[in-house]
Order: structure tokens, then sequence, then C-alpha cells
């Protein structure tokens, strides 16, 4: 009797275990994501490659692509219409285009400080903004719109006449600066410093932050749709790139490697060069990766609006939201 019990136990229970196997659902698909870039495949976005190559994309059940930025590429348009999810753009891309009611939100500074810098060549005697008088500079030009907008913003915190500076438009590949056709060029830290540095050039640098212009740099940013219709990808979208980010500051020789995966630039001297020149204006020691402060947004705004480069007035905060940065972090500034 106690083994046709037992028997009966054992059938029951395997009953139940096969009824519950066959209410199991299959594993829900991925999430495709696509991600532009602002500029080629380069150590400037390794955080990203590094959240994909150690799978904390997959982790969030998130298939990522990577597309790449240009001088033709307009990224704001890319992630409005739809044809990228998210996007790296500048804070002057999301306030202009919030400015003209283009519904862009920024999730986080990657770059917690400008990467933009002013370069003169050392024996020139151009040490600081009030050596640009009398001088030609290279900035003017939409190609590196930012650039100008802080130079201008500069020189009027300083009170320097602008009418006694000569400027010139930006030349990407410096040769008007090699040249000699211009005393001063605006120039990225984190990519063209490191080119005119392998040329052997000796250089003073001027940076804006340095006279009280504080700008962020490379930003994340997203529809203000995908916030309020998909918040849980945007927050597991976020948990896993800020990770990666996290990654790169802490093992950034690992970061190159991975880099070089994905770079046109397969020299990993350029590499680590542009690496070791990011890191510390992503990892500023103030706070976490990604953090951004309402302050700088206002005073991005405030200059912009003093320009005359917003199309109407607007209220800043609705241009950036912590939101995700805190749900990822517990709310806590690590």
């Amino acid at each position: 009797m106690k083994n046709i019990t037992r028997i009966s136990v054992l059938l029951i229970l395997s009953g139940i275990i096969l009824f519950g196997c066959g209410k199991s659902q299959p594993p829900k698909a991925p999430d495709e994501v696509k991600l532009q870039l602002k500029w080629l495949h380069q150590a400037q976005f390794a955080g990203f490659y590094m959240a994909q190559e150690k799978g904390y994309y997959a982790k969030e059940n998130i298939k990522i692509s990577f597309l790449e930025g240009g001088m033709d590429i307009n990224i704001a348009e890319r992630v409005i219409t739809g044809k990228a999810d998210f996007g790296v753009m500048t804070p002057e891309s999301i306030l202009v285009n919030r400015g003209m009611g283009v519904p862009l939100t920024a999730l986080a500074a990657i770059y917690r400080r400008s990467a933009t810098v002013f370069v003169a060549r050392a024996d020139s005697g151009i040490v600081r903004p009030s050596d640009f008088a009398g001088k030609t500079v290279a900035v003017r030009g939409e190609g590196f719109k930012e650039a100008e907008i802080q130079f201008q913003a500069m020189m009027k915190k300083l009170g320097i006449n602008l009418s006694k500076i000569k400027t010139i438009p930006f030349d990407p590949t410096y040769e008007t600066f090699y040249r000699n056709k211009a005393d001063i060029t605006a120039t990225y830290y984190t990519s063209g410093l490191v080119r005119m540095r392998k040329k052997g050039m000796k250089l003073n640098l001027i940076w804006p932050n340095d006279h009280g212009i504080n700008f962020y740099s490379d930003t994340l940013a997203t529809t203000d749709k995908m916030i309020s219709d998909n918040p849980d990808l945007v927050e597991r979208f976020m948990r896993a790139s800020m990770q990666g980010w996290q990654d790169t500051i802490e093992n950034y020789r690992e970061a190159v490697a991975v880099t070089l995966k994905y770079a046109q630039v397969k020299d990993s001297d350029t590499q680590t060069a542009m690496m070791e020149a990011m890191l510390p204006l992503v990892h500023t020691g103030e706070d976490r990766v990604g953090w951004m402060e309402p302050d700088i947004w206002h005073d991005m705004y405030g200059t912009l609006l003093d320009q005359g480069l917003l199309q109407k007035p607007f209220d800043v905060d609705q241009a950036y939201t912590m939101r995700f940065i805190k749900e990822i972090s517990g709310g806590k500034v690590k």
C-alpha cells in the first residue's frame, strides 16, 4: 500500500512539473537599438564598445547597432526621425534644437568637461585669450560650431573686443594652421591635438573652461517620445552604457584593445593617446560617470540665448533629465 502511495505521489509531482514546463514562455526577443555616434569609430566612443563586448547590452536584452557619424550626418535629425534611437551629440545641438521646438532630451553628459581647446605654437607668445588681439583664429563655421560659441562667450566674458581679432573658417585638416595662415586654431583635445602632437608640434593650450566657460561635450540624448513610451528600454540602455564607460575608466588599456576592433585607424598608439586625453574629461573626479549639473545646463543655455542662437526661449530644465542616471545609481552620486 505504501509503495502504491509513493508511486501516486510521484506521478502527481511529475504531472505538475510537466504542466509547469508546458506553461513556460519562450525568451523575449531582444530590443533592437541603434546608437548614432558623433564621428567615425574611435576611442571617443570606447565606453559603448566596452558595453557591447562585455555583454552588458545582451544582459539587458538589447541588440545594439552603432551608426558612424561624419561631417554630413545630422545626428539630431537621425534621432528625431527614428533612424537612430539614441545619439551622441553636443549639448549646443540639443539646446538649439529645443529652441526650435524639437523634443530632444539629454540623458547623460559623457564628456563632463568640453574637449574644445584653442592652440597656438609654443614659441608664439600666445598663452591667454588677451593674446588673441591682432591675431588670426581659425574658428568660424558649422563644422565646429561649439568652438565658435565658446570662443565668443570667452571673449565677451573677459571683455575682449572681437573686432580686434580676425576669424577665419575652421579647417578640420589644420592646413591653415600648419602653413601659418592662422595663429590660433580651435581643435578637440582628444583628436586634433593628438594628431598635431604626433607631428612633433609644441603647443600652448588655451581652455575656455579655465576662463569661466563651462560646457559639456559628448552628450547622450534621445527623444521625449522614447522616454515617455519606452522608459524601461531607456533605463536598460543607460545601465549597460554607463557600466561600459565605468569599465573604460577602470581599465583603459583593455578599452583600447576593444576599440581597435571597431576603429578605422587601427593604430594602438593613436587610440591610446586619444583614450588618455579623453579620460580626465569623462572622469573629472567630481561624481559618477554621466552625471549632469543643472547650473551647467543653465549656463550653456544662457550663453546660447545671449548669442542669439536660440530661436525662442524655453525651460532649459526640459532639455535634460537626471531620472535614469539616478535610477541606475540608486539616486546617489558615486
